[in-house]
């Protein structure tokens, strides 16, 4: 067998055990996202969101927080921000009612939920769109903004 060969049978091999490994994917369009954070110290900020809210509609997801050797405090505040050919905006700034913000201790979990009442801070309902929610928690004594991609629809 010629070494190209060889390397050729080498790469298929690997590729067909990296294949049987992969995780299974839900095919469902409607399954929750699942967006996982690392973060200082070995712990973990996990985001799960719907793949898609309606106009009007507040928009809740829930956050699940695994301390590390770090505690982990948040969420703090956030923002809610729209891009267009203008750039990125921040529409509505979110304080600590409605974040669900826990103090995680060091080797804690946590579970929590977060709720946007769907509306920009002049309080009007948002338009079908895609917006970035990003997060402030504490990590140890470190600041760390974490986000998420939310879709708004019409129903």
């Amino acid at each position: 067998m010629t070494r190209l060969a060889a390397a050729g049978l080498a790469l298929l091999l690997a590729a067909a055990c990296q294949s049987s490994q992969a995780p299974v994917r839900s095919l469902d369009p409607n399954a929750p996202v699942v967006i996982p954070y690392k973060v200082d110290g070995g712990g973990e900020v996990r985001f799960t969101v719907q793949p898609r809210y309606f106009v009007g509609d507040p928009v809740t997801f829930d956050l699940d927080i695994t301390a590390g050797t770090l505690a982990i405090r948040g969420p703090l505040a956030g923002r809610v921000l729209q891009s267009d050919l203008g750039g990125e905006q921040t529409i509505r700034r979110l304080d600590s009612v409605g974040l669900g913000g826990v103090d995680v201790a060091a080797g804690g979990r946590q579970h929590t939920s977060v709720t946007w009442d769907g509306k920009d801070d002049h309080g009007v309902p948002v338009k079908k769109d895609t917006y970035s929610l990003s997060l402030d928690f504490i990590v140890g004594t470190k600041n760390v903004a974490l986000g998420t991609v939310i879709e708004v629809r019409e129903r």
